[in-house]
């Protein structure tokens, strides 16, 4: 599902804290219920590093989000877009990525690589803050 760019942000992304601020606002969104769930996002920019679209690709349960590689690759293939930054919520609030999170974030990055596409960033965010992997 695509995700409209909150009204007050400007398209182009100069660097991490641009989309980490932009992300956390489209979480903030959520009722406080639906923020204990783990979203998992797709950001795709164009050459000049405007934001392209916001995906978001799945949803799962409060420490779990399943996203496969077709599920996450396939709108920037359709798009032709060739960069894309990941971001998914820690609903814990902890911001330390997990083996899995580091593993996950490999696995995608060399599937996109095939396709010709480069992931940029890995953000994870909670309410207030965020990393990168």
């Amino acid at each position: 599902m695509t995700v409209r760019l909150p009204k007050d942000e400007d398209k182009h992304i100069s660097g991490t804290d641009d989309i980490a601020r932009i992300m956390l606002k489209i979480l903030w969104r959520q009722n406080k219920l639906h923020r204990k769930k783990e979203y998992f996002w797709t950001v795709g920019l164009n050459n000049a590093n405007d934001i392209d679209y916001i995906e978001l690709v799945t949803i799962g349960i409060s420490n779990r989000n399943i996203a496969e590689p077709v599920d996450i690759l396939s709108l920037p293939v359709s798009k032709k877009c060739k960069k894309i930054i990941l971001c998914h919520n820690h609903p814990s609030g902890r911001l330390y990525p997990s083996e899995q999170d580091i593993l996950f974030t490999e696995r995608i990055t060399k599937a996109a690589a095939i396709l010709g596409i480069e992931v940029l960033d890995h953000l994870i965010i909670s309410e207030n803050n965020y990393v990168t992997i």
